[in-house]
Protein backbone atom coordinates (compact mmCIF):
# COMPACT_ATOMS: atom_id res chain seq x y z
CA UNK A 1 0.00 0.00 0.00
CA UNK A 2 2.75 2.28 0.31
CA UNK A 3 4.36 2.45 -2.97
CA UNK A 4 0.55 2.75 -4.30
CA UNK A 5 0.47 5.47 -1.76
CA UNK A 6 3.61 7.47 -3.52
CA UNK A 7 2.80 6.30 -7.19
CA UNK A 8 -0.59 8.05 -6.57
CA UNK A 9 1.28 11.41 -5.45
CA UNK A 10 3.86 10.75 -8.59
CA UNK A 11 0.41 10.77 -10.51
CA UNK A 12 -1.00 14.01 -9.49
CA UNK A 13 2.66 15.77 -8.86
CA UNK A 14 3.12 14.88 -13.09
CA UNK A 15 -0.46 16.48 -14.29
CA UNK A 16 0.75 19.83 -12.00
CA UNK A 17 3.94 19.82 -13.45
CA UNK A 18 3.03 19.21 -17.07
CA UNK A 19 0.36 22.04 -16.83
CA UNK A 20 3.36 24.24 -16.69
CA UNK A 21 5.64 22.73 -19.06
CA UNK A 22 3.60 23.27 -21.65
CA UNK A 23 2.63 26.68 -20.92
CA UNK A 24 5.68 28.69 -22.40
CA UNK A 25 4.58 26.46 -25.60
CA UNK A 26 1.12 26.68 -26.02
CA UNK A 27 -0.39 28.89 -23.26
CA UNK A 28 -2.73 28.37 -21.06
CA UNK A 29 -6.17 28.78 -23.36
CA UNK A 30 -9.12 26.78 -22.73
CA UNK A 31 -8.53 24.43 -25.33
CA UNK A 32 -4.87 23.69 -23.71
CA UNK A 33 -6.50 22.76 -20.55
CA UNK A 34 -8.57 20.39 -22.81
CA UNK A 35 -6.08 18.47 -24.08
CA UNK A 36 -4.25 17.73 -20.53
CA UNK A 37 -7.18 16.77 -18.74
CA UNK A 38 -8.38 14.60 -21.69
CA UNK A 39 -4.94 13.41 -22.45
CA UNK A 40 -4.60 12.64 -18.32
CA UNK A 41 -7.96 10.49 -17.98
CA UNK A 42 -7.50 8.60 -21.17
CA UNK A 43 -4.23 7.54 -19.79
CA UNK A 44 -5.34 6.97 -16.70
CA UNK A 45 -8.28 4.80 -18.19
CA UNK A 46 -5.94 2.75 -20.23
CA UNK A 47 -3.95 1.97 -17.60
CA UNK A 48 -6.64 0.60 -15.23
CA UNK A 49 -7.84 -1.48 -18.58
CA UNK A 50 -4.38 -2.26 -18.70
CA UNK A 51 -4.06 -3.81 -15.62
CA UNK A 52 -7.06 -5.70 -15.38
CA UNK A 53 -6.33 -7.15 -18.93
CA UNK A 54 -2.86 -8.28 -17.12
CA UNK A 55 -4.78 -9.26 -13.91
CA UNK A 56 -6.54 -11.97 -15.71
CA UNK A 57 -3.72 -13.23 -17.72
CA UNK A 58 -0.47 -13.71 -15.36
CA UNK A 59 0.15 -15.43 -12.55
CA UNK A 60 0.73 -14.02 -8.97
CA UNK A 61 4.64 -14.35 -9.23
CA UNK A 62 4.14 -11.88 -12.55
CA UNK A 63 1.96 -9.76 -11.21
CA UNK A 64 4.02 -9.21 -8.18
CA UNK A 65 7.25 -8.47 -10.38
CA UNK A 66 5.08 -6.15 -12.44
CA UNK A 67 3.67 -4.38 -10.15
CA UNK A 68 7.25 -3.46 -8.85
CA UNK A 69 8.89 -2.66 -12.07
CA UNK A 70 5.95 -0.48 -13.18
CA UNK A 71 7.38 2.46 -11.53
CA UNK A 72 10.64 1.46 -12.92
CA UNK A 73 9.08 1.98 -16.61
CA UNK A 74 7.20 5.19 -15.56
CA UNK A 75 10.57 6.77 -14.60
CA UNK A 76 12.32 6.00 -17.45
CA UNK A 77 9.38 6.93 -19.67
CA UNK A 78 9.97 10.23 -17.77
CA UNK A 79 13.45 10.50 -18.68
CA UNK A 80 12.53 10.19 -22.37
CA UNK A 81 10.17 12.89 -22.41
CA UNK A 82 12.61 15.13 -20.96
CA UNK A 83 15.37 14.10 -23.39
CA UNK A 84 12.84 15.09 -26.50
CA UNK A 85 10.31 17.88 -25.19
CA UNK A 86 12.79 20.52 -25.54
CA UNK A 87 13.29 20.21 -29.02
CA UNK A 88 9.63 18.45 -30.30
CA UNK A 89 7.40 21.27 -28.11
CA UNK A 90 8.34 24.04 -30.69
CA UNK A 91 8.02 21.82 -33.51
CA UNK A 92 4.58 21.19 -32.20
CA UNK A 93 3.54 24.56 -31.55
CA UNK A 94 4.62 26.37 -34.60
CA UNK A 95 2.64 23.40 -36.47
CA UNK A 96 -0.72 23.40 -34.36
CA UNK A 97 -0.89 24.75 -31.12
CA UNK A 98 -4.06 22.81 -30.08
CA UNK A 99 -3.36 19.61 -31.68
CA UNK A 100 0.40 19.63 -30.89
CA UNK A 101 -0.80 20.89 -26.88
CA UNK A 102 -2.50 17.00 -27.37
CA UNK A 103 0.85 15.30 -28.75
CA UNK A 104 2.94 17.11 -25.99
CA UNK A 105 0.58 16.09 -23.33
CA UNK A 106 0.87 12.67 -24.52
CA UNK A 107 4.37 12.37 -24.94
CA UNK A 108 4.97 13.80 -21.37
CA UNK A 109 2.01 11.82 -19.67
CA UNK A 110 1.07 8.77 -21.40
CA UNK A 111 3.44 6.25 -20.52
CA UNK A 112 3.82 7.29 -17.00
CA UNK A 113 -0.20 7.50 -16.66
CA UNK A 114 -0.82 4.14 -17.69
CA UNK A 115 2.13 2.30 -16.31
CA UNK A 116 1.54 3.78 -12.89
CA UNK A 117 -2.28 3.57 -12.78
CA UNK A 118 -1.97 -0.49 -14.10
CA UNK A 119 -0.80 -0.68 -10.88
CA UNK A 120 -4.14 -0.28 -8.69
CA UNK A 121 -6.04 -3.40 -10.46
CA UNK A 122 -2.56 -5.03 -9.88
CA UNK A 123 -2.35 -4.56 -6.38
CA UNK A 124 -6.09 -5.43 -6.19
CA UNK A 125 -5.27 -8.71 -7.09
CA UNK A 126 -2.39 -9.55 -5.30
CA UNK A 127 -4.75 -8.20 -2.20
CA UNK A 128 -7.01 -11.16 -2.70
CA UNK A 129 -8.85 -10.25 -5.32
CA UNK A 130 -8.55 -13.38 -7.07
CA UNK A 131 -10.58 -14.97 -4.02
CA UNK A 132 -13.62 -17.25 -4.61
CA UNK A 133 -16.79 -14.70 -4.85
CA UNK A 134 -18.18 -15.51 -1.23
CA UNK A 135 -19.49 -13.37 1.56
CA UNK A 136 -16.69 -11.82 3.08
CA UNK A 137 -14.44 -11.20 -0.20
CA UNK A 138 -16.79 -8.04 -0.63
CA UNK A 139 -15.16 -5.48 -3.15
CA UNK A 140 -11.71 -7.65 -3.33
CA UNK A 141 -9.95 -4.53 -1.99
CA UNK A 142 -10.97 -2.36 -4.76
CA UNK A 143 -12.09 0.68 -2.38
CA UNK A 144 -9.58 0.21 0.00
CA UNK A 145 -6.64 0.47 -3.16
CA UNK A 146 -8.21 3.44 -4.74
CA UNK A 147 -8.40 5.16 -1.39
CA UNK A 148 -5.03 5.19 -0.44
CA UNK A 149 -3.57 5.53 -4.20
CA UNK A 150 -6.13 9.09 -4.41
CA UNK A 151 -4.82 9.98 -0.75
CA UNK A 152 -1.20 9.85 -2.36
CA UNK A 153 -2.60 12.18 -5.33
CA UNK A 154 -3.68 14.81 -2.61
CA UNK A 155 -0.89 14.67 -1.03
CA UNK A 156 1.30 14.99 -4.55
CA UNK A 157 -0.40 18.24 -5.46
CA UNK A 158 0.11 20.11 -2.29
CA UNK A 159 3.77 18.89 -2.13
CA UNK A 160 3.97 20.12 -6.40
CA UNK A 161 2.06 22.95 -5.01
CA UNK A 162 3.75 24.35 -2.22
CA UNK A 163 6.98 22.39 -2.01
CA UNK A 164 8.60 21.24 -5.86
CA UNK A 165 7.55 24.54 -7.53
CA UNK A 166 8.93 26.83 -5.83
CA UNK A 167 12.21 25.11 -4.74
CA UNK A 168 12.71 22.93 -8.56
CA UNK A 169 12.60 24.20 -12.11
CA UNK A 170 9.96 22.35 -14.04
CA UNK A 171 12.61 20.21 -15.81
CA UNK A 172 14.49 19.52 -12.89
CA UNK A 173 11.23 18.42 -10.81
CA UNK A 174 10.65 15.68 -13.79
CA UNK A 175 14.08 14.09 -13.42
CA UNK A 176 14.02 14.03 -9.54
CA UNK A 177 10.44 12.45 -9.53
CA UNK A 178 12.14 9.68 -12.11
CA UNK A 179 14.95 9.24 -9.62
CA UNK A 180 11.79 9.30 -6.72
CA UNK A 181 10.11 6.46 -9.15
CA UNK A 182 13.34 4.16 -9.07
CA UNK A 183 14.52 4.31 -5.91
CA UNK A 184 11.18 3.49 -4.43
CA UNK A 185 10.49 0.65 -6.70
CA UNK A 186 13.73 -0.73 -5.70
CA UNK A 187 13.19 -0.39 -1.88
CA UNK A 188 9.89 -1.75 -1.72
CA UNK A 189 11.02 -4.40 -3.69
CA UNK A 190 13.78 -5.79 -1.40
CA UNK A 191 10.67 -6.19 1.08
CA UNK A 192 8.19 -7.86 -1.27
CA UNK A 193 7.32 -11.02 0.03
CA UNK A 194 5.66 -12.82 -3.51
CA UNK A 195 9.10 -11.67 -5.45
CA UNK A 196 10.94 -14.84 -6.48
CA UNK A 197 14.79 -14.14 -6.18
CA UNK A 198 15.93 -13.70 -9.82
CA UNK A 199 12.86 -11.22 -10.54
CA UNK A 200 13.95 -9.17 -7.58
CA UNK A 201 17.54 -9.47 -8.92
CA UNK A 202 16.44 -8.19 -12.54
CA UNK A 203 14.79 -5.60 -10.66
CA UNK A 204 17.11 -4.02 -8.57
CA UNK A 205 19.16 -3.92 -11.90
CA UNK A 206 16.54 -1.91 -13.81
CA UNK A 207 16.01 0.25 -10.84
CA UNK A 208 19.62 0.74 -10.21
CA UNK A 209 20.29 1.43 -14.48
CA UNK A 210 17.20 3.84 -14.48
CA UNK A 211 18.49 6.18 -11.09
CA UNK A 212 21.52 5.90 -12.49
CA UNK A 213 20.72 7.45 -15.94
CA UNK A 214 18.17 10.01 -13.44
CA UNK A 215 21.13 11.32 -11.75
CA UNK A 216 23.44 11.62 -14.73
CA UNK A 217 21.07 13.30 -16.49
CA UNK A 218 20.59 16.08 -13.24
CA UNK A 219 24.09 16.06 -13.33
CA UNK A 220 24.24 17.34 -16.65
CA UNK A 221 21.09 19.16 -17.40
CA UNK A 222 22.98 22.39 -17.63
CA UNK A 223 25.17 21.17 -20.21
CA UNK A 224 22.25 19.74 -22.52
CA UNK A 225 20.15 22.72 -22.27
CA UNK A 226 23.43 24.63 -23.55
CA UNK A 227 23.22 22.17 -26.23
CA UNK A 228 19.85 22.68 -27.24
CA UNK A 229 20.57 27.09 -27.12
CA UNK A 230 23.68 26.36 -29.38
CA UNK A 231 21.83 25.13 -32.05
CA UNK A 232 18.11 27.10 -31.64
CA UNK A 233 19.40 30.35 -31.54
CA UNK A 234 17.72 31.46 -34.66
CA UNK A 235 18.18 35.62 -34.92
CA UNK A 236 18.80 35.64 -31.68
CA UNK A 237 21.28 34.69 -29.09
CA UNK A 238 19.93 34.17 -25.11
CA UNK A 239 21.57 33.33 -22.55
CA UNK A 240 19.97 32.81 -19.29
CA UNK A 241 20.92 35.26 -17.00
CA UNK A 242 18.57 34.34 -13.72
CA UNK A 243 15.53 32.05 -13.04
CA UNK A 244 12.58 32.20 -10.27
CA UNK A 245 10.53 29.89 -9.84
CA UNK A 246 7.03 30.34 -7.84
CA UNK A 247 3.27 29.71 -8.14
CA UNK A 248 2.78 32.02 -9.91
CA UNK A 249 4.65 31.18 -12.49
CA UNK A 250 8.07 30.76 -13.93
CA UNK A 251 9.90 34.26 -14.29
CA UNK A 252 13.38 34.49 -16.28
CA UNK A 253 16.05 37.25 -16.89
CA UNK A 254 17.71 36.35 -20.53
CA UNK A 255 20.51 38.37 -22.37
CA UNK A 256 19.07 38.27 -26.19
CA UNK A 257 21.58 39.63 -28.67
CA UNK A 258 20.63 39.82 -32.02
CA UNK A 259 22.66 38.63 -35.02
CA UNK A 260 21.89 41.93 -36.91
CA UNK A 261 24.80 44.42 -35.06
CA UNK A 262 22.45 47.32 -36.00
CA UNK A 263 20.39 46.34 -32.86
CA UNK A 264 21.17 47.04 -29.16
CA UNK A 265 21.84 43.75 -26.96
CA UNK A 266 18.83 43.62 -24.15
CA UNK A 267 18.15 42.02 -21.39
CA UNK A 268 14.36 40.52 -21.49
CA UNK A 269 11.79 40.22 -18.49
CA UNK A 270 10.21 36.37 -19.08
CA UNK A 271 7.14 35.29 -17.36
CA UNK A 272 5.92 31.69 -18.39
CA UNK A 273 7.69 32.60 -22.13
CA UNK A 274 6.09 35.81 -22.32
CA UNK A 275 8.26 38.63 -22.90
CA UNK A 276 6.84 41.37 -20.91
CA UNK A 277 9.79 44.16 -21.46
CA UNK A 278 13.15 44.66 -23.04
CA UNK A 279 15.57 47.43 -21.90
CA UNK A 280 19.20 48.02 -22.97
CA UNK A 281 22.23 47.33 -21.11
CA UNK A 282 22.24 50.82 -19.77
CA UNK A 283 18.18 50.68 -18.98
CA UNK A 284 16.22 52.30 -21.64
CA UNK A 285 13.18 50.49 -22.50
CA UNK A 286 12.95 49.13 -25.91
CA UNK A 287 9.35 47.87 -25.38
CA UNK A 288 6.36 50.36 -26.86
CA UNK A 289 3.55 49.65 -24.34
CA UNK A 290 5.53 51.35 -21.73
CA UNK A 291 5.89 54.68 -23.41
CA UNK A 292 2.41 53.80 -24.39
CA UNK A 293 1.15 53.87 -20.65
CA UNK A 294 3.29 56.43 -19.28
CA UNK A 295 1.61 59.09 -22.43
CA UNK A 296 -1.66 58.19 -21.33
CA UNK A 297 -1.47 58.17 -17.92
CA UNK A 298 -0.40 61.82 -18.37
CA UNK A 299 -2.52 62.65 -21.10
CA UNK A 300 -5.51 61.66 -19.09
CA UNK A 301 -4.35 62.74 -15.06
CA UNK A 302 -2.26 65.57 -16.00
CA UNK A 303 -1.81 66.74 -12.45
CA UNK A 304 -1.40 63.20 -10.82
CA UNK A 305 0.42 63.17 -7.36
CA UNK A 306 -0.46 59.77 -6.91
CA UNK A 307 -0.92 56.31 -9.14
CA UNK A 308 -1.71 53.19 -8.68
CA UNK A 309 0.16 50.11 -10.81
CA UNK A 310 -1.09 46.86 -10.80
CA UNK A 311 1.52 45.12 -12.05
CA UNK A 312 5.31 45.20 -11.88
CA UNK A 313 7.20 43.83 -14.62
CA UNK A 314 10.26 45.17 -15.07
CA UNK A 315 9.69 48.50 -12.71
CA UNK A 316 10.18 50.46 -15.96
CA UNK A 317 6.69 51.83 -16.18
CA UNK A 318 6.46 52.76 -11.95
CA UNK A 319 10.14 54.26 -12.67
CA UNK A 320 8.70 56.21 -15.39
CA UNK A 321 6.03 57.58 -13.08
CA UNK A 322 7.89 58.51 -10.43
CA UNK A 323 10.19 60.65 -12.53
CA UNK A 324 7.58 62.98 -12.94
CA UNK A 325 7.21 63.44 -9.69
CA UNK A 326 4.13 60.98 -8.84
CA UNK A 327 3.78 59.03 -5.77
CA UNK A 328 3.53 55.22 -7.02
CA UNK A 329 1.98 52.31 -5.19
CA UNK A 330 2.77 49.37 -6.64
CA UNK A 331 0.86 46.06 -6.49
CA UNK A 332 2.85 42.90 -7.30
CA UNK A 333 1.93 39.40 -6.85
CA UNK A 334 4.59 37.21 -7.11
CA UNK A 335 7.46 38.06 -4.67
CA UNK A 336 10.00 36.67 -7.27
CA UNK A 337 8.93 39.19 -9.69
CA UNK A 338 9.87 42.03 -7.63
CA UNK A 339 13.54 40.61 -7.04
CA UNK A 340 13.91 40.04 -10.77
CA UNK A 341 13.13 43.43 -11.14
CA UNK A 342 15.37 45.18 -8.29
CA UNK A 343 18.03 42.42 -8.63
CA UNK A 344 18.71 42.98 -12.78
CA UNK A 345 16.21 45.73 -14.08
CA UNK A 346 17.50 48.57 -11.74
CA UNK A 347 13.98 49.06 -9.69
CA UNK A 348 14.72 50.91 -6.46
CA UNK A 349 11.53 49.60 -4.56
CA UNK A 350 12.49 51.76 -1.71
CA UNK A 351 11.21 54.60 -3.73
CA UNK A 352 7.80 52.95 -3.83
CA UNK A 353 4.93 51.50 -2.06
CA UNK A 354 5.32 48.10 -2.92
CA UNK A 355 1.92 45.60 -1.62
CA UNK A 356 2.68 41.97 -2.73
CA UNK A 357 -0.82 40.74 -3.37
CA UNK A 358 -3.27 40.15 -5.26
CA UNK A 359 -4.15 43.06 -7.34
CA UNK A 360 -8.14 42.78 -7.12
CA UNK A 361 -7.86 42.14 -3.16
CA UNK A 362 -6.15 45.10 -3.08
CA UNK A 363 -8.58 47.36 -5.42
CA UNK A 364 -11.73 45.90 -3.25
CA UNK A 365 -10.71 47.66 -0.29
CA UNK A 366 -8.49 50.77 -1.72
CA UNK A 367 -9.94 54.08 -0.63
CA UNK A 368 -10.27 57.13 -3.42
CA UNK A 369 -6.76 58.39 -3.04
CA UNK A 370 -5.39 58.26 -6.57
CA UNK A 371 -5.53 60.00 -9.93
CA UNK A 372 -4.68 57.48 -12.38
CA UNK A 373 -4.83 53.83 -12.21
CA UNK A 374 -2.51 51.95 -14.50
CA UNK A 375 -3.37 47.69 -15.17
CA UNK A 376 -0.86 46.35 -16.83
CA UNK A 377 -1.31 42.34 -15.18
CA UNK A 378 -0.50 39.67 -17.46
CA UNK A 379 -0.21 35.69 -16.62
CA UNK A 380 0.41 33.54 -19.24
CA UNK A 381 -1.22 34.65 -22.52
CA UNK A 382 -3.31 37.60 -20.72
CA UNK A 383 -5.01 39.40 -18.44
CA UNK A 384 -6.31 36.77 -16.09
CA UNK A 385 -10.14 35.95 -16.25
CA UNK A 386 -11.38 37.33 -12.80
CA UNK A 387 -9.53 40.82 -13.75
CA UNK A 388 -11.96 41.58 -16.58
CA UNK A 389 -14.80 41.70 -15.44
CA UNK A 390 -17.19 44.54 -14.84
CA UNK A 391 -16.68 44.15 -10.67
CA UNK A 392 -13.15 44.21 -10.85
CA UNK A 393 -13.56 48.29 -12.92
CA UNK A 394 -15.71 49.03 -10.43
CA UNK A 395 -13.45 48.54 -7.76
CA UNK A 396 -10.50 50.23 -9.79
CA UNK A 397 -13.53 53.35 -9.97
CA UNK A 398 -13.17 53.11 -6.38
CA UNK A 399 -9.60 53.96 -5.44
CA UNK A 400 -9.92 56.94 -7.97
CA UNK A 401 -10.66 60.04 -7.03
CA UNK A 402 -13.39 62.43 -9.36
CA UNK A 403 -11.66 62.64 -12.69
CA UNK A 404 -9.21 59.87 -12.39
CA UNK A 405 -8.68 57.46 -14.96
CA UNK A 406 -7.99 53.77 -15.38
CA UNK A 407 -5.22 53.00 -18.19
CA UNK A 408 -4.70 49.63 -19.12
CA UNK A 409 -2.85 47.50 -21.63
CA UNK A 410 -4.07 44.61 -22.95
CA UNK A 411 -4.09 42.46 -26.13
CA UNK A 412 -6.88 42.99 -28.68
CA UNK A 413 -7.82 40.10 -31.18
CA UNK A 414 -6.75 41.44 -34.51
CA UNK A 415 -9.17 39.35 -36.60
CA UNK A 416 -12.54 39.61 -34.96
CA UNK A 417 -13.11 43.20 -33.20
CA UNK A 418 -16.29 41.30 -31.34
CA UNK A 419 -13.68 40.44 -28.09
CA UNK A 420 -12.87 43.53 -28.02
CA UNK A 421 -15.92 45.76 -27.80
CA UNK A 422 -16.56 43.01 -25.33
CA UNK A 423 -13.60 44.15 -23.06
CA UNK A 424 -14.60 47.80 -24.06
CA UNK A 425 -18.27 47.16 -23.14
CA UNK A 426 -16.76 45.68 -19.25
CA UNK A 427 -15.15 48.75 -19.00
CA UNK A 428 -17.96 50.96 -19.70
CA UNK A 429 -19.82 49.53 -17.19
CA UNK A 430 -17.22 51.30 -14.46
CA UNK A 431 -16.53 54.38 -16.92
CA UNK A 432 -18.78 57.00 -18.34
CA UNK A 433 -16.18 57.65 -21.05
CA UNK A 434 -13.84 54.86 -22.83
CA UNK A 435 -10.92 55.57 -25.26
CA UNK A 436 -9.11 52.67 -27.20
CA UNK A 437 -5.95 52.96 -28.77
CA UNK A 438 -4.36 49.91 -31.01
CA UNK A 439 -2.69 49.55 -34.34
CA UNK A 440 -2.80 46.08 -35.96
CA UNK A 441 0.02 43.10 -34.44
CA UNK A 442 0.30 45.32 -31.51
CA UNK A 443 -0.42 46.10 -27.77
CA UNK A 444 -3.77 47.47 -27.27
CA UNK A 445 -4.52 50.31 -24.60
CA UNK A 446 -8.06 51.46 -23.13
CA UNK A 447 -8.88 54.42 -20.78
CA UNK A 448 -11.67 54.93 -18.86
CA UNK A 449 -12.44 57.79 -17.17
CA UNK A 450 -15.46 59.87 -15.80
CA UNK A 451 -13.49 63.09 -15.97
CA UNK A 452 -12.66 64.97 -19.11
CA UNK A 453 -10.86 63.43 -21.98
CA UNK A 454 -8.11 65.65 -23.48
CA UNK A 455 -9.10 67.95 -26.77
CA UNK A 456 -5.89 66.73 -28.87
CA UNK A 457 -2.89 64.61 -27.47
CA UNK A 458 0.61 66.73 -27.48
CA UNK A 459 3.10 64.10 -28.67
CA UNK A 460 6.47 64.84 -27.54
CA UNK A 461 9.27 61.89 -28.72
CA UNK A 462 11.59 63.13 -25.79
CA UNK A 463 12.78 59.99 -23.97
CA UNK A 464 11.89 57.56 -26.54
CA UNK A 465 14.50 55.39 -28.54
CA UNK A 466 13.96 56.38 -32.31
CA UNK A 467 13.08 53.29 -33.59
CA UNK A 468 10.07 53.55 -31.45
CA UNK A 469 8.73 56.87 -31.97
CA UNK A 470 6.48 56.57 -35.21
CA UNK A 471 5.24 53.47 -33.70
CA UNK A 472 4.56 54.95 -30.48
CA UNK A 473 3.11 58.24 -31.78
CA UNK A 474 0.38 56.44 -34.69
CA UNK A 475 -0.77 54.26 -30.85
CA UNK A 476 -1.63 57.45 -29.52
CA UNK A 477 -2.98 58.88 -32.23
CA UNK A 478 -5.11 56.07 -33.13
CA UNK A 479 -7.40 56.98 -29.98
CA UNK A 480 -11.20 56.84 -30.27
CA UNK A 481 -13.61 57.25 -27.81
CA UNK A 482 -15.88 54.53 -27.73
CA UNK A 483 -19.88 55.65 -28.21
CA UNK A 484 -22.15 53.48 -26.53
CA UNK A 485 -23.99 52.18 -30.25
CA UNK A 486 -20.72 50.67 -30.82
CA UNK A 487 -21.28 48.62 -27.87
CA UNK A 488 -24.72 47.45 -28.93
CA UNK A 489 -25.74 43.59 -28.32
CA UNK A 490 -21.97 43.29 -26.23
CA UNK A 491 -23.02 42.53 -22.43
CA UNK A 492 -20.32 42.92 -20.28
CA UNK A 493 -18.36 40.72 -18.72
CA UNK A 494 -18.88 40.18 -14.84
CA UNK A 495 -17.92 37.57 -12.06
CA UNK A 496 -21.37 35.57 -13.01
CA UNK A 497 -20.62 35.21 -16.61
CA UNK A 498 -17.10 35.37 -17.35
CA UNK A 499 -16.39 34.13 -20.88
CA UNK A 500 -12.57 36.09 -21.43
CA UNK A 501 -10.60 33.40 -21.93
CA UNK A 502 -12.76 31.88 -24.70
CA UNK A 503 -13.57 35.27 -26.30
CA UNK A 504 -10.06 35.50 -26.72
CA UNK A 505 -8.37 32.39 -26.81
CA UNK A 506 -7.61 32.32 -30.94
CA UNK A 507 -5.49 35.63 -30.74
CA UNK A 508 -3.67 34.60 -27.61
CA UNK A 509 -3.08 31.05 -29.77
CA UNK A 510 -1.47 33.23 -32.71
CA UNK A 511 0.35 35.23 -30.22
CA UNK A 512 1.75 32.04 -28.65
CA UNK A 513 2.87 30.67 -31.76
CA UNK A 514 4.62 33.84 -33.07
CA UNK A 515 7.04 33.80 -29.52
CA UNK A 516 7.90 30.34 -30.00
CA UNK A 517 9.43 30.99 -33.14
CA UNK A 518 11.68 33.51 -31.88
CA UNK A 519 12.65 32.23 -28.46
CA UNK A 520 15.08 29.69 -28.18
CA UNK A 521 14.45 25.94 -26.63
CA UNK A 522 16.58 26.37 -23.60
CA UNK A 523 14.83 30.10 -22.96
CA UNK A 524 11.35 28.34 -23.10
CA UNK A 525 12.39 25.56 -20.82
CA UNK A 526 10.27 25.96 -17.35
Amino acid sequence: MALIFFTGAVVLALEVLASRIMTPYFGVSLYIWAGILSITLAFLAAGYYLGGLLCRKLASARLAWLFHLLPVAAAASVLAACAVYPLWFPVLAQANLIAGSFVASAVLLALPLVGLSAMNPLLIALSGGRKAADATAGDAGAGRVFFVSTAGSVLGVVVTAFWIIPTLTNFAALLWLALALAVASAAFGLRAQPLLVADRRRLLIAAAAVAALALAFIAGADRYMAMLTARGDGPYRFQVMAEYTSVFGNVKVVDMRSRDPREPPVKAYLQDGILQNRVTLDGVSVSMYTYVLDRLAGYFAPRASAALVLGLGAGVVPEDLRRRGVKVTVVEINPDGLKAATEHFGFKAEHFDIRIEDARTFVRRCRPTYDVVVVDLFQGDAVPDYLMTAEFFRAIRSCLRDNGAVVMNAFFDDADDAPNRRLMATVAAAFGTVMRFDLRDANGFVVGTNGLTPQAIEFSPVGIPPGLVDLVWRTLASGKVVRPVQLAGQPPLTDRHNVASLLFADSHLKRRRAIVEVLSPRVLVN
